[in-house]
């Protein structure tokens, strides 16, 4: 099942130990997502503070090497869901000389990303939502499935959004 949480602030007064325990508060409250991993990444570039968390259930790849975030080059990623032809789309990506050190679908997600920036969307056959954030632009995107199976809940308070 899966759980994504996180938040964009901007604010001159920035305080990242407090942003990684509402990080934490915020995973704790979907555990019954995904009790196996959790994992944060909080950034602070210029004024803003970036928060990517998750919540793992781990189904198709067992070992830590899917635990999220999933980093990769330039990209962080957090997701939930499902990508019903992340073979296929692993095979195509081998074909272009992309590495794989798991056998999960999260991997083949963030270097569909890279390769091909949100034309990716158009390849994937699945259910999910997903947050991307990359570093090199500095945006924060987030994604749901084209039917909307997988929740992607978020707020705007102040000078903040949460999801």
């Amino acid at each position: 099942m899966c759980g994504i949480a996180g938040f964009v602030l901007n604010s001159s007064n920035i305080n990242r130990d407090l942003a990684n325990i509402n990080l934490s508060k915020m995973l704790k409250k979907i555990k019954h997502r995904g009790p196996d991993n959790e994992g944060q990444y909080v950034k602070i570039i210029n004024k803003t503070l970036i928060g990517l968390g998750h919540r793992r259930l781990s189904i198709i790849d067992l070992s830590d090497n899917s635990n999220q975030p999933t980093y990769f080059e330039n990209l962080i990623m957090t997701f939930n869901g499902e990508i019903y032809n992340y073979i296929e789309i692993r095979d195509l990506l081998l074909s272009y000389g992309y590495n794989f050190r798991s056998t999960g679908d999260a991997e083949v997600l963030i270097k569909a990303f890279h390769k091909w920036g949100m034309r990716a969307l158009d390849k994937l056959n699945g259910m999910f939502s997903i947050s991307l954030f990359d570093k090199d632009i500095e945006a924060l995107y987030l994604i749901r499935d084209r039917f909307g199976v997988k929740p992607l809940l978020y707020t705007h308070k102040s000078n903040c959004i949460y999801y």
